[in-house]
């Protein structure tokens, strides 16, 4: 919950930010003049502040210099909030002084998600060794192609970076990404019980890495014991990666148990990978219930349409009205994929230039230059 100041002179739009953030579970003041505003904050400094750009008088983007300008509110997180949509306009807004810039109308879940990142970069309780950036692949329904990505992307970034990658699987009992990568795999994550204290040199003896580089630490054999990780073990696992990996990508089960609930808090990044199809997309809106229900708060989280079928059942206007949010990655079907998988060999680590390989790729230099700007 955060204390957030909402600043805008239309009445009716001010009271639907207001709502919206009230149904997120923070704390708003309503004030429809920048002047106003301006002095508030100079009184009680909020923990984020939602501008207007058109306002009579003292537009959003002077309020924005001015509050830069002020001892005490110079971090303040600012975000604009304006009907304007063209590049040169969100430009404007960021060399303001503003964090960050979102174009009118907006839903529920995208204003959530802006200020989750923005609330995030203020918190104080991570610490600054932890550098390492932790990305989660999730969703409730099988058959999304959800492994598929994280694995590619893994191989991507391997690609790219030439770091330390590693692939976590606490999907169920038989690891798919095993499968992927054609690996074996005499021991899981299940062996760093037996570990005791958990550090890097335990963590390397369950792991293995393929000839790619990315190293990976597999869910067990279908045969093994059942075991569920613990809350506890994510932590752990997380806490060591950060410390030694450049990137950690966590291959999440598909039930809220509590390691997905402690993966999802402790991610950098949580991509929400569903296919255009209603059960998929109804699945979606129900998990998307279970979190705000549970108050599990990723702190940036994003929605990935992944076509896994040559033909699309809905398109994707009705999928981002039926979620009420922005899709804002989507993935083309590629007909690569079976062969792929029968090889053992990601397509992020071929020649080909079809869909997966393609946003995997795209998405890894996205993910590489702000993992590269977050340690610099």
């Amino acid at each position: 919950m955060a204390r957030i100041y909402v600043i805008d002179d239309d009445a009716q739009l001010l009271r639907m930010v207001g709502m919206m953030l009230q149904r997120g579970g923070h704390v708003t003041t309503l004030i429809n003049d920048p002047t106003e505003g301006l002095e508030a904050m100079r009184r009680e400094r909020p923990d984020l502040v939602v501008l207007d750009v058109m306002m009579p008088y003292l537009n959003g983007h002077d309020l924005a210099r001015q509050i830069r300008a002020t001892k005490g509110l110079e971090d303040l997180p600012i975000l604009i909030l304006t009907a304007r949509t063209q590049e040169v306009d969100r430009q404007t807004a960021l060399s303001s002084g503003a964090d960050d810039y979102l174009s009118k109308p907006v839903s529920f879940q995208e204003l959530m998600d802006r200020i989750d990142v923005l609330l995030h970069r203020q918190d104080e309780d991570v610490s600054a060794e932890q550098n390492g950036l932790v990305l989660a692949f999730y969703g409730l329904r099988g058959g999304r192609g959800q492994t598929t990505l994280a694995v590619n992307v893994a191989a991507s970034l391997r690609r790219l970076s030439q770091q330390e990658i590693c692939l976590v699987d606490f999907g169920p009992l038989g690891s798919q990404s095993l499968m992927h990568f054609r690996l074996p795999a005499p021991s899981s994550w299940v062996d760093l019980a037996m570990v005791g204290e958990l550090d890097w040199a335990g963590l390397l003896e369950c792991t293995r890495v393929h000839s790619s580089g990315v190293r990976l630490l597999p869910v067990p054999a279908p045969l093994h014991a059942p075991m569920l990780p613990t809350a506890e073990m994510v932590q752990q696992v997380v806490d060591v990666l950060r410390k030694q990996t450049a990137v950690t990508v966590l291959d999440l089960p598909p039930v809220v148990n509590p390691a997905f609930r402690a993966a999802l808090s402790v991610a950098d990044m949580a991509f929400q990978v569903l296919t255009p199809d209603l059960v998929s997309v109804q699945t979606a809106v129900q998990l998307s219930q279970v979190l705000t229900q549970h108050q599990i708060k990723p702190r940036q989280r994003l929605f990935i349409l992944n076509h896994v079928a040559p033909d699309a059942q809905l398109p994707k206007t009705a999928v981002e009205r039926g979620l009420d949010a922005r899709i804002a990655l989507e993935v083309a079907y590629d007909a690569n994929q079976m062969l792929a998988l029968t090889q053992g060999i990601p397509l992020a680590l071929t020649k080909s230039d079809s869909a997966i390989p393609a946003f995997a790729g795209k998405l890894a230099h996205a993910l590489w230059q702000h993992a590269v700007a977050n340690t610099s």
